[in-house]
Protein backbone atom coordinates (compact mmCIF):
# COMPACT_ATOMS: atom_id res chain seq x y z
CA UNK A 1 0.00 0.00 0.00
CA UNK A 2 1.56 3.22 -0.96
CA UNK A 3 1.75 5.76 1.48
CA UNK A 4 1.89 9.73 1.80
CA UNK A 5 2.82 12.65 4.23
CA UNK A 6 0.84 15.36 4.70
CA UNK A 7 2.46 18.00 6.59
CA UNK A 8 2.30 21.40 8.47
CA UNK A 9 4.71 23.35 10.27
CA UNK A 10 5.55 26.88 11.44
CA UNK A 11 8.22 29.10 13.06
CA UNK A 12 8.09 31.26 15.86
CA UNK A 13 10.96 33.74 17.25
CA UNK A 14 8.62 34.01 20.47
CA UNK A 15 7.79 36.41 22.99
CA UNK A 16 11.69 37.03 24.04
CA UNK A 17 14.13 36.31 21.12
CA UNK A 18 15.37 39.16 19.14
CA UNK A 19 15.63 36.81 15.72
CA UNK A 20 14.87 33.85 14.87
CA UNK A 21 17.59 31.17 15.13
CA UNK A 22 15.72 27.90 14.29
CA UNK A 23 15.38 26.66 11.00
CA UNK A 24 13.14 23.79 9.49
CA UNK A 25 12.38 22.35 5.85
CA UNK A 26 9.15 20.42 5.36
CA UNK A 27 9.86 18.92 2.17
CA UNK A 28 9.05 15.62 -0.35
CA UNK A 29 10.54 12.91 2.04
CA UNK A 30 12.59 14.30 4.22
CA UNK A 31 11.76 17.26 7.01
CA UNK A 32 13.70 18.45 9.27
CA UNK A 33 13.89 20.58 12.44
CA UNK A 34 17.10 22.59 13.69
CA UNK A 35 17.78 24.86 17.01
CA UNK A 36 20.94 27.16 16.37
CA UNK A 37 23.03 27.74 19.41
CA UNK A 38 25.54 31.00 20.02
CA UNK A 39 23.65 33.92 20.19
CA UNK A 40 25.01 36.28 18.21
CA UNK A 41 28.05 33.99 17.69
CA UNK A 42 25.69 32.94 14.60
CA UNK A 43 22.96 29.77 15.52
CA UNK A 44 20.90 31.36 12.89
CA UNK A 45 23.84 30.99 10.39
CA UNK A 46 24.50 27.69 11.78
CA UNK A 47 21.45 25.84 11.68
CA UNK A 48 20.09 27.47 8.52
CA UNK A 49 23.74 26.19 7.13
CA UNK A 50 23.01 22.92 8.32
CA UNK A 51 19.31 22.74 7.33
CA UNK A 52 19.79 24.10 3.78
CA UNK A 53 22.89 21.42 3.13
CA UNK A 54 21.19 18.22 4.44
CA UNK A 55 18.10 19.22 1.98
CA UNK A 56 19.68 18.39 -0.74
CA UNK A 57 19.09 15.08 0.16
CA UNK A 58 14.97 14.94 -0.11
CA UNK A 59 14.83 11.96 -3.03
CA UNK A 60 13.28 8.91 -3.37
CA UNK A 61 15.77 5.64 -2.37
CA UNK A 62 15.30 2.47 -2.52
CA UNK A 63 15.64 0.98 1.23
CA UNK A 64 16.23 2.62 4.46
CA UNK A 65 19.48 1.53 4.93
CA UNK A 66 20.58 3.43 1.50
CA UNK A 67 18.69 6.66 2.97
CA UNK A 68 19.43 6.41 5.90
CA UNK A 69 23.55 6.28 5.23
CA UNK A 70 22.48 9.81 2.47
CA UNK A 71 21.26 11.29 5.37
CA UNK A 72 24.50 10.71 7.85
CA UNK A 73 26.74 11.96 5.43
CA UNK A 74 25.04 14.82 4.44
CA UNK A 75 24.56 15.74 8.24
CA UNK A 76 28.47 14.54 8.53
CA UNK A 77 29.26 17.07 5.36
CA UNK A 78 27.34 20.04 7.41
CA UNK A 79 29.28 19.63 10.45
CA UNK A 80 32.51 20.19 7.90
CA UNK A 81 30.61 23.23 6.57
CA UNK A 82 30.12 24.61 10.03
CA UNK A 83 33.87 23.89 11.36
CA UNK A 84 35.18 25.27 7.38
CA UNK A 85 32.93 28.61 7.91
CA UNK A 86 34.44 29.12 11.62
CA UNK A 87 37.77 28.91 9.91
CA UNK A 88 37.31 31.66 7.06
CA UNK A 89 35.08 33.93 9.64
CA UNK A 90 36.50 33.90 12.97
CA UNK A 91 33.77 35.46 15.27
CA UNK A 92 31.37 33.08 14.50
CA UNK A 93 33.59 30.39 16.89
CA UNK A 94 30.87 28.51 19.13
CA UNK A 95 28.36 28.39 16.25
CA UNK A 96 26.17 24.99 16.43
CA UNK A 97 23.09 23.94 15.93
CA UNK A 98 20.76 20.70 16.86
CA UNK A 99 19.43 18.35 14.12
CA UNK A 100 16.44 15.85 14.47
CA UNK A 101 16.14 15.20 9.95
CA UNK A 102 13.08 12.26 8.86
CA UNK A 103 13.62 10.87 5.61
CA UNK A 104 10.88 8.74 4.32
CA UNK A 105 11.39 5.12 2.95
CA UNK A 106 8.16 3.51 2.26
CA UNK A 107 6.66 2.78 5.56
CA UNK A 108 10.07 3.56 7.08
CA UNK A 109 10.59 6.84 9.20
CA UNK A 110 14.59 7.22 9.32
CA UNK A 111 15.29 9.18 11.99
CA UNK A 112 18.54 10.73 12.81
CA UNK A 113 19.18 13.11 15.91
CA UNK A 114 21.53 15.10 17.60
CA UNK A 115 21.07 17.60 20.33
CA UNK A 116 17.76 18.69 22.57
CA UNK A 117 15.30 19.17 19.11
CA UNK A 118 12.66 15.92 19.94
CA UNK A 119 10.91 13.89 17.65
CA UNK A 120 7.31 12.45 19.12
CA UNK A 121 5.23 9.77 17.66
CA UNK A 122 1.22 9.68 18.04
CA UNK A 123 -0.62 6.20 17.59
CA UNK A 124 -3.82 5.24 18.89
CA UNK A 125 -4.27 8.67 20.78
CA UNK A 126 -1.22 7.83 22.89
CA UNK A 127 2.14 9.66 22.16
CA UNK A 128 5.84 8.51 22.69
CA UNK A 129 8.90 10.34 22.90
CA UNK A 130 11.19 8.53 20.25
CA UNK A 131 14.59 10.58 20.51
CA UNK A 132 16.20 11.15 23.70
CA UNK A 133 18.01 14.32 24.49
CA UNK A 134 22.19 14.71 24.57
CA UNK A 135 21.68 17.14 27.40
CA UNK A 136 23.82 17.04 30.59
CA UNK A 137 20.50 16.89 32.70
CA UNK A 138 19.29 14.40 30.94
CA UNK A 139 22.20 12.02 31.35
CA UNK A 140 21.37 12.78 35.32
CA UNK A 141 17.62 11.51 34.65
CA UNK A 142 18.81 8.51 33.11
CA UNK A 143 21.74 8.15 36.16
CA UNK A 144 18.37 8.21 38.47
CA UNK A 145 20.39 10.89 40.32
CA UNK A 146 17.38 13.52 39.36
CA UNK A 147 14.05 13.33 38.16
CA UNK A 148 12.35 15.19 35.18
CA UNK A 149 10.26 17.44 37.25
CA UNK A 150 13.68 18.36 38.88
CA UNK A 151 15.40 18.61 35.41
CA UNK A 152 13.21 21.79 33.97
CA UNK A 153 14.91 23.96 36.63
CA UNK A 154 18.48 22.44 36.87
CA UNK A 155 20.85 25.37 36.46
CA UNK A 156 22.59 23.48 34.50
CA UNK A 157 19.96 22.27 31.85
CA UNK A 158 21.01 24.35 28.79
CA UNK A 159 23.84 22.34 28.61
CA UNK A 160 24.03 19.89 25.36
CA UNK A 161 26.32 17.48 24.73
CA UNK A 162 26.26 16.51 21.09
CA UNK A 163 26.04 19.26 18.15
CA UNK A 164 26.25 20.09 14.80
CA UNK A 165 29.04 23.11 14.73
CA UNK A 166 32.72 25.02 16.18
CA UNK A 167 33.84 21.64 18.01
CA UNK A 168 36.35 18.97 17.90
CA UNK A 169 34.37 16.53 18.58
CA UNK A 170 32.94 14.46 15.94
CA UNK A 171 29.28 14.12 15.73
CA UNK A 172 27.51 11.25 17.25
CA UNK A 173 23.93 10.75 15.73
CA UNK A 174 20.99 8.48 17.12
CA UNK A 175 19.81 6.77 14.89
CA UNK A 176 15.70 4.80 14.73
CA UNK A 177 14.75 3.34 11.59
CA UNK A 178 10.47 3.65 12.40
CA UNK A 179 7.85 2.00 11.12
CA UNK A 180 5.09 4.06 10.51
CA UNK A 181 1.31 3.08 9.16
CA UNK A 182 -1.67 5.25 8.26
CA UNK A 183 -3.11 6.98 10.99
CA UNK A 184 0.46 7.77 12.51
CA UNK A 185 1.51 11.07 13.38
CA UNK A 186 5.11 12.21 13.97
CA UNK A 187 5.77 15.81 15.80
CA UNK A 188 9.48 17.65 14.89
CA UNK A 189 10.17 20.65 17.00
CA UNK A 190 12.88 22.31 18.86
CA UNK A 191 12.92 22.80 22.25
CA UNK A 192 11.49 26.42 22.33
CA UNK A 193 8.23 23.69 22.52
CA UNK A 194 9.13 20.54 24.38
CA UNK A 195 11.17 22.58 26.77
CA UNK A 196 8.40 24.93 27.97
CA UNK A 197 5.36 23.49 26.93
CA UNK A 198 4.13 20.01 29.58
CA UNK A 199 3.99 17.20 27.38
CA UNK A 200 0.16 16.36 28.61
CA UNK A 201 -0.51 19.33 26.28
CA UNK A 202 2.06 18.58 23.52
CA UNK A 203 -0.21 15.47 23.18
CA UNK A 204 -3.16 16.77 23.53
CA UNK A 205 -3.09 19.37 20.99
CA UNK A 206 -1.48 16.50 18.23
CA UNK A 207 -4.82 15.27 18.31
CA UNK A 208 -6.42 17.31 16.96
CA UNK A 209 -8.23 16.22 13.67
CA UNK A 210 -6.76 19.68 11.61
CA UNK A 211 -3.10 19.63 11.13
CA UNK A 212 -2.61 23.70 10.76
CA UNK A 213 -4.85 24.12 14.08
CA UNK A 214 -2.55 21.98 15.64
CA UNK A 215 0.17 23.88 14.58
CA UNK A 216 -1.51 27.18 15.95
CA UNK A 217 -2.55 25.67 19.19
CA UNK A 218 1.07 24.19 20.08
CA UNK A 219 2.79 27.63 18.89
CA UNK A 220 0.39 29.57 21.51
CA UNK A 221 0.65 27.06 24.10
CA UNK A 222 4.14 27.65 23.88
CA UNK A 223 3.35 31.51 23.97
CA UNK A 224 0.92 31.25 26.97
CA UNK A 225 4.29 29.79 28.42
CA UNK A 226 6.44 32.64 27.69
CA UNK A 227 8.03 31.37 24.62
CA UNK A 228 11.31 32.27 26.03
CA UNK A 229 13.01 30.98 22.99
CA UNK A 230 12.27 30.29 19.60
CA UNK A 231 9.55 27.30 17.94
CA UNK A 232 9.31 25.68 15.47
CA UNK A 233 7.28 22.76 14.63
CA UNK A 234 6.17 20.27 12.24
CA UNK A 235 3.76 17.89 12.58
CA UNK A 236 3.34 14.99 9.83
CA UNK A 237 0.68 12.71 9.66
CA UNK A 238 0.60 9.23 7.15
CA UNK A 239 -1.91 8.81 4.84
CA UNK A 240 -2.72 6.44 2.23
CA UNK A 241 -2.14 7.67 -1.34
CA UNK A 242 -4.66 7.06 -3.82
CA UNK A 243 -3.00 8.22 -7.01
CA UNK A 244 0.42 9.42 -7.83
CA UNK A 245 -1.38 12.83 -7.27
CA UNK A 246 -0.95 12.34 -3.69
CA UNK A 247 2.51 11.75 -3.61
CA UNK A 248 3.81 15.25 -4.64
CA UNK A 249 3.77 17.32 -1.81
CA UNK A 250 4.71 21.38 -1.70
CA UNK A 251 8.23 22.09 -0.18
CA UNK A 252 8.42 24.82 3.19
CA UNK A 253 11.10 26.42 4.19
CA UNK A 254 11.24 27.51 7.61
CA UNK A 255 13.10 30.60 10.65
CA UNK A 256 16.77 31.13 9.66
CA UNK A 257 16.99 28.87 6.38
CA UNK A 258 14.14 30.26 4.95
CA UNK A 259 16.54 32.94 4.52
CA UNK A 260 19.35 33.98 1.50
CA UNK A 261 22.49 32.86 4.42
CA UNK A 262 24.64 36.37 4.10
CA UNK A 263 27.73 36.02 6.11
CA UNK A 264 30.12 39.26 7.17
CA UNK A 265 33.48 39.32 6.19
CA UNK A 266 34.34 40.73 9.22
CA UNK A 267 32.93 41.29 12.87
CA UNK A 268 32.18 45.04 12.28
CA UNK A 269 28.50 44.11 11.97
CA UNK A 270 28.50 42.27 15.58
CA UNK A 271 31.13 45.45 17.04
CA UNK A 272 28.26 47.59 16.55
CA UNK A 273 25.55 45.20 17.48
CA UNK A 274 28.51 45.24 21.11
CA UNK A 275 27.82 48.73 21.80
CA UNK A 276 24.20 48.81 21.40
CA UNK A 277 21.72 49.54 24.56
CA UNK A 278 19.29 47.22 23.43
CA UNK A 279 21.88 44.19 22.88
CA UNK A 280 22.96 44.37 26.26
CA UNK A 281 19.53 44.57 27.22
CA UNK A 282 19.01 40.94 25.30
CA UNK A 283 22.34 39.92 26.69
CA UNK A 284 21.05 40.41 30.12
CA UNK A 285 17.66 39.04 29.27
CA UNK A 286 19.06 35.69 27.91
CA UNK A 287 21.99 35.26 29.95
CA UNK A 288 20.55 32.31 31.73
CA UNK A 289 18.52 30.75 28.96
CA UNK A 290 21.59 30.61 26.43
CA UNK A 291 22.44 27.33 25.47
CA UNK A 292 26.14 26.34 25.40
CA UNK A 293 28.44 22.92 24.70
CA UNK A 294 29.86 20.46 26.48
CA UNK A 295 32.09 18.00 25.39
CA UNK A 296 32.01 14.86 27.30
CA UNK A 297 36.11 14.92 27.64
CA UNK A 298 35.82 18.96 28.35
CA UNK A 299 36.70 19.80 32.32
CA UNK A 300 33.76 22.29 32.66
CA UNK A 301 31.72 19.21 32.49
CA UNK A 302 33.53 17.38 35.22
CA UNK A 303 33.38 20.66 37.08
CA UNK A 304 29.19 20.88 36.10
CA UNK A 305 28.96 17.65 37.29
CA UNK A 306 30.88 18.26 40.50
CA UNK A 307 28.92 21.45 41.57
CA UNK A 308 25.71 18.52 40.70
CA UNK A 309 27.44 16.28 44.01
CA UNK A 310 23.32 14.94 44.49
CA UNK A 311 22.26 18.68 45.71
CA UNK A 312 19.56 19.80 43.05
CA UNK A 313 16.58 19.94 46.00
CA UNK A 314 18.88 22.37 47.58
CA UNK A 315 19.19 24.56 44.47
CA UNK A 316 14.96 24.47 44.74
CA UNK A 317 15.36 25.44 48.30
CA UNK A 318 17.86 28.44 47.47
CA UNK A 319 15.79 29.58 44.62
CA UNK A 320 12.84 29.80 47.29
CA UNK A 321 14.71 30.88 50.10
CA UNK A 322 15.88 34.05 47.75
CA UNK A 323 12.31 35.03 46.52
CA UNK A 324 11.44 34.92 50.55
CA UNK A 325 14.39 36.81 51.11
CA UNK A 326 13.96 39.24 47.92
CA UNK A 327 10.16 39.29 49.36
CA UNK A 328 11.22 40.29 52.94
CA UNK A 329 13.30 43.07 51.37
CA UNK A 330 10.76 44.16 49.33
CA UNK A 331 8.36 43.89 52.20
CA UNK A 332 10.13 46.16 54.35
CA UNK A 333 11.37 48.70 52.25
CA UNK A 334 7.28 49.46 51.33
CA UNK A 335 6.57 49.47 54.92
CA UNK A 336 9.34 51.62 55.76
CA UNK A 337 8.15 53.93 52.76
CA UNK A 338 4.36 53.55 54.28
CA UNK A 339 5.53 54.39 57.35
CA UNK A 340 7.65 57.37 56.07
CA UNK A 341 3.89 59.07 54.25
CA UNK A 342 2.28 58.33 57.82
CA UNK A 343 4.21 61.07 59.71
CA UNK A 344 3.54 63.66 57.00
CA UNK A 345 0.20 65.62 56.74
CA UNK A 346 -1.94 67.99 55.03
CA UNK A 347 -4.71 70.60 54.70
CA UNK A 348 -7.49 69.92 51.63
CA UNK A 349 -11.17 70.00 51.27
CA UNK A 350 -13.60 67.68 52.74
CA UNK A 351 -17.55 68.23 51.89
CA UNK A 352 -16.57 71.95 51.22
CA UNK A 353 -14.58 72.26 55.21
CA UNK A 354 -11.13 72.71 55.14
CA UNK A 355 -9.79 69.55 56.29
CA UNK A 356 -6.08 67.77 58.09
CA UNK A 357 -5.38 64.85 55.72
CA UNK A 358 -2.94 62.44 56.95
CA UNK A 359 -0.65 61.20 54.26
CA UNK A 360 0.72 62.38 50.98
CA UNK A 361 -2.10 64.05 48.75
CA UNK A 362 -0.43 61.90 45.53
CA UNK A 363 -1.77 59.07 44.27
CA UNK A 364 -0.41 56.02 42.36
CA UNK A 365 -2.52 53.26 40.04
CA UNK A 366 -5.70 54.24 41.74
CA UNK A 367 -4.51 53.98 44.81
CA UNK A 368 -4.19 56.86 47.19
CA UNK A 369 -1.82 57.73 49.87
CA UNK A 370 -3.87 59.74 52.49
CA UNK A 371 -6.71 59.64 54.68
CA UNK A 372 -9.16 62.17 56.40
CA UNK A 373 -8.04 63.28 59.93
CA UNK A 374 -10.17 65.85 61.10
CA UNK A 375 -12.95 68.18 59.45
CA UNK A 376 -12.74 71.54 60.15
CA UNK A 377 -16.53 73.91 60.53
CA UNK A 378 -14.53 76.50 57.99
CA UNK A 379 -16.14 76.27 54.81
CA UNK A 380 -13.54 77.08 51.39
CA UNK A 381 -15.73 79.58 50.06
CA UNK A 382 -15.39 81.94 53.49
CA UNK A 383 -11.82 82.03 52.88
CA UNK A 384 -9.49 84.77 50.99
CA UNK A 385 -9.10 83.69 46.89
CA UNK A 386 -5.63 83.68 47.44
CA UNK A 387 -5.97 80.85 50.87
CA UNK A 388 -8.93 78.96 48.43
CA UNK A 389 -6.23 78.55 45.65
CA UNK A 390 -3.49 77.10 48.32
CA UNK A 391 -5.85 75.18 50.34
CA UNK A 392 -7.38 73.72 46.59
CA UNK A 393 -3.49 72.59 45.62
CA UNK A 394 -2.84 71.35 49.22
CA UNK A 395 -0.92 72.88 52.32
CA UNK A 396 1.65 70.16 53.77
CA UNK A 397 2.36 70.37 57.20
CA UNK A 398 5.55 68.37 58.78
CA UNK A 399 3.69 66.56 61.68
CA UNK A 400 0.26 66.70 62.89
CA UNK A 401 0.88 69.72 65.01
CA UNK A 402 1.97 71.93 62.24
CA UNK A 403 -1.09 71.00 60.32
CA UNK A 404 -3.48 71.70 63.85
CA UNK A 405 -1.23 75.17 63.82
CA UNK A 406 -1.84 75.76 60.17
CA UNK A 407 -5.20 74.83 60.33
CA UNK A 408 -6.35 77.26 63.35
CA UNK A 409 -4.74 80.43 61.13
CA UNK A 410 -6.94 79.65 59.19
CA UNK A 411 -10.04 79.37 61.41
CA UNK A 412 -8.53 82.80 62.80
CA UNK A 413 -8.43 84.80 59.23
CA UNK A 414 -11.97 83.23 58.47
CA UNK A 415 -13.10 84.89 61.79
CA UNK A 416 -11.35 87.76 61.15
CA UNK A 417 -13.09 88.39 57.52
Amino acid sequence: MALKIVSSSRSDKGKVRASNQDSGYSGVNLYIVADGMGGHAGGDIASALATQHVAKVDDVYSDSDTATTALLDAMKEANQNLSETVDKFGYLAGMGTTMDAVLFTGDIANIAHIGDSRVYLLRDSQMTQITKDHTFVQQLVDSGKITEEEALYHPRRNVILRVLGDTSEEPEFDIHQLEVRVGDRLLLCSDGLCGVVPTALIEENMKLADLDEAIELLIDEAKEYGAPDNVTVLLLEVREAVDAADLQQPITWLGSAANEIVIKPNSAGRILEVFSPIRWLEAIRDAGRKESFYSVNDPALAKAIGEFGGKVRSWRLRGIAFFLALTLVFGSALWGIYSYIQTRYYLGVENGNVAIYQGIKESFGGFGFSKLYQESNVQLTELPEFQQELILKSISADSLADAQAKLEQIVESAKNG
